[in-house]
């Protein structure tokens, strides 16, 4: 535990926290991100009352806040001095706090209606998107580096999930003998295929609407047959602000070692990686389109279908 400068700042922290709004707030902002309209929403209080005690965390030193988009959010302060006295004032409450149990199931009502709204959202603006996608990498491209790098050794399922699910499934027609497309308005973090596993998962352009990619990772590979294949096509990591602040839940691009580690965690090995140069840009500034292939390492009599991974 970090030490406190003096007990003035002890006495303050003391007092902030002992204010029944204040502590509900951090007990949230444990969990999540929030903005103000969220907290007043699971509060059951107005956004001027919630912001008198959220003044005063700030003043305390114990949450912060910053802005994604058009919107200000704050988030608790990991880095406070006083982040243990918190976090062990919140392990002794939460397990016999009936106010605090219910917060959080508010809490789970505003990401479903985040979700939704960002769903909504995506498809309102979905033919932008599109132009927007197509100006740096045009599909018969993308099409053809996908064709070269899967070869034309016929395998029997796959699975589409993201952009044009459909249109995809199209390019490897000639390989598969059944298929299956999810597209992002489904929930992707439990694909709805069931048992049922393939020997081709593509991901195209559905890590950059996702808050947890990794975690959309591990469900892919969950899916995946012994020795199947895991590709990607997404955008490299870039600092283009173009429909940035409507989209603000979008990643804005992944760096290469950073998608690699989360193929690794899920328990998948990375075979190649290429990157395609913007038709917008030969220079390779601002975006970049990205093709990563991985496969499932197990051997295809090993029917065990449940794999140990670790997050990072």
């Amino acid at each position: 535990m970090k030490k406190i400068e003096n007990l003035d700042a002890m006495i303050g922290l003391l007092k902030t926290m002992a204010k029944a709004s204040c502590l509900r707030i951090l007990a949230l902002l444990c969990h999540e991100d929030l903005t103000i309209s969220n907290l007043s929403f699971i509060l059951c209080q107005s956004q001027s009352y919630v912001w008198r005690h959220l003044h005063s965390l700030c003043e305390a030193g114990l949450i912060t806040c910053y802005q994604k988009g058009k919107k200000n959010y704050f988030k608790f302060c990991h880095s406070c001095w006083s982040k243990d006295i918190v976090m062990t004032v919140l392990a002794a409450l939460q397990k016999h706090e009936v106010i605090l149990a219910h917060d959080l199931e508010r809490l789970l009502d505003v990401k479903k209606i985040v979700q939704k709204n960002e769903k909504e959202d995506f498809l309102r603006n979905a033919a932008q998107w599109e132009t927007f996608r197509l100006s740096y990498s045009a599909d018969h491209v993308v099409e053809s580096v996908l064709l070269k790098i899967i070869g034309d050794k016929p395998f029997e399922t796959m699975l589409s999930v993201g952009i044009n699910a459909s249109s995809v499934l199209k390019w490897f027609s000639g390989l598969y003998r059944r298929s299956v497309e999810i597209t992002l308005e489904s929930d992707v973090f439990q694909l709805s295929v069931g048992e049922e596993t393939f020997d081709l998962v593509f991901l195209n352009w559905a890590l950059h609407f996702l808050k947890s990619p990794e975690m959309f990772l591990h469900e892919a590979a969950r899916v995946l047959r012994p020795q199947g294949r895991l590709l990607i096509v997404d955008f490299v990591a870039h600092e283009v602000d173009f429909l940035y602040s409507d989209y603000a839940h979008m990643q804005r691009g992944f760096l290469g070692l950073q998608v690699e580690q989360w193929l690794k965690n899920a328990g998948l090995v990375l075979e190649q990686k290429l990157c395609l140069t913007s038709m917008q840009n030969k220079n390779n500034e601002g975006h970049m389109v990205a093709v990563w292939l991985a496969r499932d390492p197990r051997m295809l009599i090993d029917d065990i279908k449940d794999k140990k991974v670790d997050f990072a």
